[in-house]
Formats: C-alpha cells, sequence, structure tokens
C-alpha cells in the first residue's frame, strides 16, 4: 500500500492507493469490518448444536453433585472415586486436544461434546467443595 500526500494547494488531501484502486475504506474501517466477521463466524460456531452442548455441561453438573454425595456418604473410597475422577477427566481431555489419532479425528464432535460433560464435572466438583 503506498501513500501519497498532496499539498492543500492542489485542493486534495491524503489519499491512499491501493493495488485494485476500487477499496476506498480507510485501515480503521477495515479492521472493525474484520472484526466484526471474525466475532459473527465465532458466534456460529458457538451456536451450532448449542442445545446438546448445555445438555452435556449439565448433565456433567449432576454427575458431580452425584458423584460428591454418593461417596460422602461411605468415606472409604475417597482416593480411588477422585482417582477415578482424575483418569477420566484426563483421558477426555488428551482425546480433545490430540488430533493425531485417526480415531479422534472420525468422532472430533463426540469427544467435543464430552469435554462439555468434562467441564460441568469438574464445575461442579469445584461448587461442591465450597459446600462444606
Amino acid at each position: 500500500m503506498a501513500w501519497s500526500v498532496r499539498s492543500s494547494v492542489d485542493d486534495s488531501s491524503f489519499s491512499s492507493s491501493t493495488s485494485n484502486g476500487s477499496n476506498r475504506r480507510t485501515r480503521l474501517i477495515r479492521v472493525v469490518q474484520e472484526f466484526q466477521t471474525n466475532i459473527g463466524t465465532k458466534i456460529q460456531e458457538v451456536k451450532k448444536n448449542l442445545p446438546v452442548k448445555v445438555l452435556f455441561f449439565l448433565v456433567g453438573f449432576y454427575c458431580a453433585t452425584a458423584f460428591a454425595t454418593v461417596i460422602g456418604q461411605t468415606g472409604d473410597w475417597d482416593i480411588l472415586s477422585a482417582a477415578f475422577a482424575v483418569v477420566i477427566v484426563e483421558v477426555i481431555g488428551a482425546l480433545m486436544y490430540r488430533a493425531s489419532l485417526p480415531f479422534v479425528s472420525k468422532s472430533r464432535s463426540l469427544i467435543s461434546f464430552f469435554n462439555y460433560w468434562k467441564t460441568g464435572l469438574t464445575l461442579g466438583l469445584f461448587l461442591d467443595s465450597f459446600k462444606y
């Protein structure tokens, strides 16, 4: 992009010459429009399968509440149940962020839904820890 400055004697002002010549928008307008486009695509991406994502999140939250209530009754299996919960969370996280396996690439949306379940489980356990 080349900028040319002309004097006010010629009755012309600061102008920009682009490669195609038809684009007369300022940089600020282009940045704002690009930002709007990016936000629009992100919102469309989030809205895709939103009810299922919310359902998995709430089921994970419910599982955390049930998990903490049932395990809290006996008290004998606290260490093993905590280890089991950590293993489940880590396996889902490993499947979510490792896309090199062929199995993972085929079932990416299902793993993404279980990632929402994992988020609900983690948040539910975190909030349940403040109950006592």
